[in-house]
């Protein structure tokens, strides 16, 4: 009788270590998954931060904002043109990155829309990149299956339905 209670009991507290063992498991795996989405944030806010230090800190680059701002009132040169493509495509791929940190359940939707949100206002800051974003999200099938780049999908319709005026 005493074999019995004793194997009963040894049973239990294999049981209730198995059970602790898989709860300490998913506890360390959310936080993995915390510290990685938190890593992913900081990524794309240094991303971000690196255009505005460089447009703070280099006079030459901060002189192309007001033709990003206004490019109808302004000369634009074929060396200011590329750096232009170059801005959006640094400004694509932060929000690529974006999208795939959402697609692998790091960012939940609610980041992801701020991301999207963020777009559509450098979109409205930025007009003088729109051919560039337009050209660069036409040519990828995947940006265009990407929620953050709605915004994008947006001016295209928005110019499509605009009718030319000569």
């Amino acid at each position: 009788m005493h074999r019995i209670q004793f194997r009963e009991t040894v049973e239990i507290v294999g049981v209730v270590s198995i059970v602790a063992s898989l709860l300490l498991v998913a506890w360390e795996v959310r936080q993995a998954n915390s510290i990685a989405a938190a890593e992913i944030e900081m990524g794309l806010a240094q991303g971000f931060n690196e255009l505005n230090v460089a447009r703070a800190s280099n006079p030459e680059f901060a002189r192309l904002f007001p033709k990003l701002d206004s490019p109808e009132g302004h000369l634009i040169t074929a060396t200011e043109d590329s750096q232009f493509k170059g801005i959006a495509w640094q400004m694509i791929n932060l929000y690529w990155s974006a999208q795939i940190a959402h697609d692998h359940g790091l960012l939940n939707d609610a980041r992801l829309g701020s991301y999207a949100s963020d777009l559509t206002q450098a979109l409205e800051r930025y007009p003088g990149l729109h051919d560039h974003f337009i050209t660069i999200y036409s040519a990828s099938p995947e940006l265009q299956r990407s929620r953050v780049f709605d915004p994008i999908h947006d001016l295209i319709a928005r110019r499509a339905a605009k009718p030319e005026t000569d």
